[in-house]
């Protein structure tokens, strides 16, 4: 391992992205708010088709996605027929909808060549749940999409073998990955010397490239032990935005001043870091007065677009003042209840390709 040379190759930042991975939710039919995920997921495919973005859309054998939309009285038939080069049916069965923690990630070389690696033993988040068909799904995707074998893919694979890291816990640009301890901890059967020894291959010996941890307590009701993808979002390489709130009513107070508290130790050379303000309105609960995992960070990025969630008490004024501090995109809001209600939010539902 000491010889290995560097990569020539790096992670694919979400805004060089084309399009997005997702799963279509029909395993979530019986639920009551089906015809409300049916929305979330109308609206994501309509605006990537209206902005020229790629979807490749996962779904089981024999369904109908036209007539799952006919229930909310919703038909993307006609955009289809206008812009079918950027639209993708692909049939597979599948354990859930968390494409970003079980599908690859895509790496690209200076030849613009692109790779997608499944660095994960996914394992469903420390056995929680099944997801033999997930780690099926996966391979099939790669063995279907990779534009060629390469040897980058068999050694990162070597290196990653012992160890569980799910995409959504790995926030990156091109100078900068950042991962938080606590799901590594969870997830893996490996103290934490035996864990880092083994990043510091794969990202610094490999990758070339720089990584920091932090170690934050997942927010309230994070299935993923405390996914990254929640907490903190690097953009266009110098700004890094983080999950903040002044509001001691929110239940996530404590949590987050943490949050701040490690983020200004570490070096962060030439980032404008912005917090992303919570206040205890921002607070979503299910019928069993349960609370669900809302964070404004958990936005999907494709190119110059951006997919903002939020819930039913963001304000005008909130709206507004995201689209200041994301001026560089075009961002379109969407309500997200439904998803949280299972555990995850719109960049967990996804992969950028």
């Amino acid at each position: 391992m000491n010889q290995i040379n560097k990569m020539k190759v790096m992670l694919s930042e979400d805004y060089k992205s084309e399009g997005i991975i997702l799963a279509w939710p029909s395993i979530y039919e019986s639920k009551i708010y089906w015809g409300d995920l049916l929305r979330v997921y109308y609206e994501i495919i309509t605006s990537c088709l209206q902005y020229d973005k790629k979807i490749i859309l996962i779904i089981q054998k024999g369904r109908n996605i036209y007539d799952d939309l006919e229930l909310i009285g919703k038909d993307i038939s006609d955009q289809i027929k206008v812009k079918g080069e950027f639209f993708q049916l692909y049939e597979i069965d599948y354990n859930d909808i968390w494409m970003r923690d079980y599908c690859p990630l895509t790496f690209i070389n200076k030849s613009n060549h692109k790779y997608y690696f499944n660095i994960t033993r996914f394992n469903g988040y420390g056995n929680k749940y099944a997801c033999d068909k997930d780690k099926i799904l996966s391979f099939k995707f790669i063995k279907k999409y990779q534009e060629e074998n390469n040897r980058y893919q068999k050694e990162y694979l070597k290196i990653f073998n012992d160890l569980i890291i799910e995409p959504g816990n790995i926030i990156f640009d091109k100078n900068l990955i950042l991962i938080n301890k606590t799901p590594l901890l969870l997830h893996n059967d490996l103290d934490w010397k035996s864990i880092n020894d083994i990043l510091k291959i794969g990202i610094e010996d490999f990758l070339g490239a720089r990584y920091e941890i932090i170690n934050v307590q997942p927010i309230n009701g994070d299935d993923t032990n405390g996914h990254i993808d929640n907490l903190i979002r690097l953009e266009n390489t110098n700004y890094l935005y983080y999950m903040a709130s002044n509001d001691t009513k929110h239940p996530d107070y404590r949590l987050l001043m943490n949050l701040k508290d490690q983020l200004m130790r570490i070096t962060l050379k030439n980032k404008k870091i912005i917090p992303l303000y919570h206040d205890h309105l921002d607070v979503v609960r299910d019928h069993k007065d349960n609370i669900l995992p809302f964070s404004y960070l958990n936005y999907i990025r494709i190119g110059s677009l951006i997919f903002m969630p939020i819930n039913k008490n963001t304000s005008l004024s909130k709206k507004n003042e995201i689209k200041k501090i994301f001026h560089y995109a075009d961002v379109i809001f969407i309500e997200i209840t439904s998803l949280l209600n299972e555990r995850g939010g719109l960049h967990c539902c996804s992969m950028n390709i």
